[in-house]
Protein backbone atom coordinates (compact mmCIF):
# COMPACT_ATOMS: atom_id res chain seq x y z
CA UNK A 1 0.00 0.00 0.00
CA UNK A 2 3.02 2.44 0.97
CA UNK A 3 3.97 2.48 -2.88
CA UNK A 4 0.34 3.05 -4.09
CA UNK A 5 0.67 6.60 -1.94
CA UNK A 6 3.45 7.25 -2.98
CA UNK A 7 2.72 7.07 -6.70
CA UNK A 8 -0.10 9.33 -5.93
CA UNK A 9 2.12 11.75 -4.26
CA UNK A 10 4.06 11.91 -7.45
CA UNK A 11 1.25 12.59 -9.60
CA UNK A 12 0.02 15.26 -7.03
CA UNK A 13 2.92 17.35 -7.33
CA UNK A 14 3.21 16.70 -11.05
CA UNK A 15 0.17 18.69 -11.43
CA UNK A 16 0.75 21.22 -8.86
CA UNK A 17 4.12 22.28 -11.16
CA UNK A 18 1.93 22.58 -13.80
CA UNK A 19 0.14 25.68 -12.60
CA UNK A 20 2.76 27.62 -11.34
CA UNK A 21 3.98 30.03 -14.36
CA UNK A 22 7.62 30.59 -15.12
CA UNK A 23 9.51 33.38 -14.17
CA UNK A 24 9.56 35.19 -17.36
CA UNK A 25 5.50 35.92 -16.92
CA UNK A 26 6.03 37.09 -13.43
CA UNK A 27 8.47 38.91 -14.34
CA UNK A 28 6.98 41.39 -16.99
CA UNK A 29 3.55 41.20 -15.05
CA UNK A 30 1.91 45.06 -15.12
CA UNK A 31 4.86 46.36 -16.66
CA UNK A 32 4.96 47.93 -20.44
CA UNK A 33 8.62 49.09 -21.13
CA UNK A 34 8.67 52.85 -21.38
CA UNK A 35 7.72 53.88 -24.76
CA UNK A 36 10.84 55.88 -26.41
CA UNK A 37 13.04 56.87 -29.38
CA UNK A 38 16.34 58.14 -30.64
CA UNK A 39 15.83 61.27 -32.99
CA UNK A 40 17.28 64.18 -34.22
CA UNK A 41 16.27 67.37 -32.37
CA UNK A 42 16.19 70.19 -34.88
CA UNK A 43 16.47 74.02 -34.07
CA UNK A 44 13.75 76.73 -34.73
CA UNK A 45 13.63 79.87 -33.42
CA UNK A 46 9.57 80.34 -33.81
CA UNK A 47 8.69 77.95 -31.58
CA UNK A 48 8.10 78.98 -27.52
CA UNK A 49 10.52 77.22 -24.76
CA UNK A 50 9.34 74.35 -23.10
CA UNK A 51 7.53 73.12 -26.28
CA UNK A 52 8.52 70.46 -29.04
CA UNK A 53 6.87 69.59 -32.09
CA UNK A 54 7.00 66.38 -33.69
CA UNK A 55 5.07 64.46 -36.41
CA UNK A 56 1.78 62.75 -35.85
CA UNK A 57 3.09 59.24 -37.17
CA UNK A 58 5.41 59.68 -33.90
CA UNK A 59 3.17 61.31 -31.63
CA UNK A 60 0.69 57.86 -32.52
CA UNK A 61 3.46 55.43 -32.19
CA UNK A 62 4.97 56.25 -28.37
CA UNK A 63 1.35 57.11 -27.43
CA UNK A 64 2.38 60.57 -25.96
CA UNK A 65 -0.76 62.79 -25.13
CA UNK A 66 0.30 66.06 -23.68
CA UNK A 67 4.58 66.01 -22.34
CA UNK A 68 7.21 64.25 -23.35
CA UNK A 69 10.55 63.76 -21.84
CA UNK A 70 13.74 64.26 -23.79
CA UNK A 71 17.21 63.13 -22.63
CA UNK A 72 20.69 63.19 -23.69
CA UNK A 73 23.89 62.62 -21.92
CA UNK A 74 22.29 62.08 -18.42
CA UNK A 75 20.01 65.84 -18.83
CA UNK A 76 16.33 65.44 -19.15
CA UNK A 77 13.31 68.03 -19.48
CA UNK A 78 10.05 67.63 -19.82
CA UNK A 79 8.07 69.77 -22.68
CA UNK A 80 5.16 70.18 -23.78
CA UNK A 81 4.21 68.05 -27.69
CA UNK A 82 2.59 69.67 -30.66
CA UNK A 83 2.19 67.87 -33.43
CA UNK A 84 2.40 68.53 -37.27
CA UNK A 85 2.16 66.45 -40.59
CA UNK A 86 4.72 68.63 -41.95
CA UNK A 87 7.90 67.50 -39.28
CA UNK A 88 9.92 64.41 -40.92
CA UNK A 89 9.48 61.36 -38.29
CA UNK A 90 12.69 61.29 -37.24
CA UNK A 91 13.24 64.77 -36.36
CA UNK A 92 11.83 66.84 -33.08
CA UNK A 93 11.79 71.11 -33.75
CA UNK A 94 12.67 73.12 -30.41
CA UNK A 95 13.49 75.92 -29.36
CA UNK A 96 17.12 76.90 -28.81
CA UNK A 97 17.37 77.52 -25.26
CA UNK A 98 15.98 74.06 -25.08
CA UNK A 99 18.49 72.86 -26.60
CA UNK A 100 21.32 74.94 -24.61
CA UNK A 101 19.67 73.53 -21.29
CA UNK A 102 20.63 69.84 -22.60
CA UNK A 103 23.90 71.08 -23.57
CA UNK A 104 23.56 70.13 -27.28
CA UNK A 105 23.59 71.64 -30.62
CA UNK A 106 21.03 71.70 -33.72
CA UNK A 107 20.77 68.22 -35.44
CA UNK A 108 21.74 66.50 -32.52
CA UNK A 109 20.67 62.89 -31.39
CA UNK A 110 18.45 62.68 -28.75
CA UNK A 111 16.47 60.91 -26.84
CA UNK A 112 12.14 61.18 -26.56
CA UNK A 113 9.84 59.51 -24.31
CA UNK A 114 6.24 58.77 -23.44
CA UNK A 115 5.38 60.68 -19.93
Amino acid sequence: MSSDEDKEKKIDIKSLVNIIPPASSLKNKGKNPPKEKRVKMRERNDIDEGIVIISNKLLSQLQIFNEAEISVKGKKIKVKVISQETVPEIEVWANKSDLLKLGITDNSTVTLRAL
